[in-house]
């Protein structure tokens, strides 16, 4: 994995057309719009290397799904997505929630259900704040549960020291830990949008007192891009960013995230303990985590708003607020 990552980039999707069982009509209009769009994100890579991190959330919320048909529909059109889009270039990480959420063995047989074997590996913690230490002993769970060797990314973007009521213990405590130098590495190798949310704001607000450690702490650091049904033409929005990052010889860090009905019509529970909670903190930059291909990497963009709740009262999803930004840097709301 270590030679493989000179080139990185994270990619969250899925799309299919899908069967009822026993017949011969589409399971839905949304499945094919789905793997119309699956398809169209593969086309804007154009067979440049990538990471793709498939669908967060869309496994771990699959028991909301009122019945089996929708359950196995889901299922279906992420196995269509690792297909899609793993080649000898791209990396599909297929999304495993985290290590709070669905036991090991459950999310390893929906995992094996979605073709997990055809994939890289698995992605934890995206949008979360779990330690990375917690989220390597569930990807080691994981890995035993599926009984094969994947490779995993855990997102570190927003689960510092007391983030999830824990602390990470010291690199290298952990136990499958590299070496600095390595561990490093990885952050030069990907590429730092120059028009991300957090550099706009920094560049149109050079007297404000957060501007230098928004600037330093979030703006220069690898950071994922989010694709889904705001991106317009996906061919086009996807090979545009993976252009630039090209250019500069970088990998992007895409994120695709365009599954149907992802709640399958559940009510979101625990919103206090996700939607901008206070006292979260940054986690480590982007790095080697393990010796066996694990990598941490900035999936939710530090500073970006999950929405008007908790530190970002006043905002929308998706928004940058230098006050989420400004609280993640200190710890302190």
């Amino acid at each position: 994995m270590i030679a493989a990552v000179a080139f990185l980039a994270i990619v969250v999707v899925g799309s299919l057309l899908l069967v009822h069982a026993g017949q011969n009509q589409p399971f839905s209009k949304d499945e094919q719009a789905y793997e119309k769009w699956v398809n169209g994100f593969a086309t804007g890579l154009g067979g440049r290397p990538a990471v793709v991190i498939l669908e967060p959330d869309a496994l771990a919320l699959q028991n909301n799904c009122p019945d089996n048909a929708q359950r196995q529909a889901r299922l279906q059109m992420l196995s269509y997505a690792v297909k899609t889009l793993q080649t000898k270039n791209a990396q599909v990480y297929l999304d495993a929630g985290h290590s709070n959420w669905v036991p090991a063995g459950q999310m390893a047989r929906r995992l094996q259900a979605a073709d997990i074997a055809q994939a890289a590996g698995f992605a934890l913690n995206v949008a979360n704040y779990d330690p990375t230490n917690r989220e390597i002993s569930y990807a080691t769970e994981l890995d035993r549960d599926l009984r094969m060797d994947k490779r995993f990314v855990v997102d570190t973007s927003r689960n510092g020291p007391g983030s999830a009521g824990g602390h990470d213990p010291p690199a290298g405590s952990l136990s499958r830990a590299r070496p600095d130098a390595n561990r490093n590495a990885l952050a030069r190798q990907l590429f730092t949008d120059p028009n991300s949310q957090a550099a706009n704001w920094v560049r149109d607000n050079p007297g404000d007192p957060l501007t230098r450690e928004i600037s330093q702490r979030i703006a220069n650091q690898p950071t994922a891009k989010w694709f889904g049904p705001w991106s317009g033409d996906i061919s086009a929005a996807v090979s545009t960013y993976a252009s630039a990052a090209s250019k500069q010889h970088k990998a992007p860090v895409l994120v695709a995230y365009d599954i149907p009905q992802l709640d399958c019509s559940g009510k979101a529970t625990g919103s206090k303990q996700w939607c901008n909670p206070p006292g979260r903190q940054l986690g480590s930059a982007p790095q080697v985590l393990d010796g066996g291909g694990g990598l941490g990497l900035w999936i939710k963009a530090p500073g970006e708003s999950d929405g008007d709740c908790g530190t970002g009262v006043g905002t929308r999803p998706g928004e940058f607020s230098p006050n989420v930004a400004k609280d993640l840097i200190t710890g302190r709301p």
